[in-house]
């Protein structure tokens, strides 16, 4: 699916992504820095009761949080990791490896060979600023 949404639409946007994500527990996030990568994971937190305050893991690599219903959510961020080694020793495959828990990852095309197996897992998210309107994104979903 590919659609302009405007700022205020990003609720009927996260409703879109549940309601036909299925059973894939990753969300790839693609776009240039500022695109909406983390804004659109926080209101996704929103919808699903985090208990944390959802930042962007840019300096961390991986923030994790829980919902009220104990579910784990897990929030890469690829953009300053220089070497998979780094994602291992913070248990990368392991967490993409669980059943029971969401990830999102932001610019996963830094790992995409890497990620590959997990594709029936996962499902891709780009996310393209529209010339002259800061409030609107082209948004593609790849499910």
């Amino acid at each position: 699916m590919n659609r302009i949404w405007h700022i205020n639409e990003l609720d009927q946007l996260i409703d879109y992504v549940k309601a036909n994500q299925g059973n894939k527990n990753i969300i790839l996030l693609h776009g240039d820095l500022g695109s909406g990568k983390t804004t659109f994971v926080r209101k996704y937190c929103e919808k699903i009761n985090i208990i944390n305050q959802v930042s962007s893991p840019s300096f961390l690599i991986l923030n994790s949080y829980n919902s009220l219903n104990n579910m784990r959510v897990n929030h890469f961020d690829f953009y300053r990791v220089e070497d998979i080694s780094e994602l291992e020793m913070i248990g990368l495959y392991e967490i993409l490896n669980e059943n029971n828990s969401l990830t999102f990852i932001e610019w996963p095309d830094k790992f995409s060979e890497e990620l590959k197996i997990y594709k029936e897992k996962s499902c891709s998210i780009y996310f393209n600023f529209i010339r002259d309107n800061i409030n609107q994104r082209e948004v593609r979903i790849e499910i």
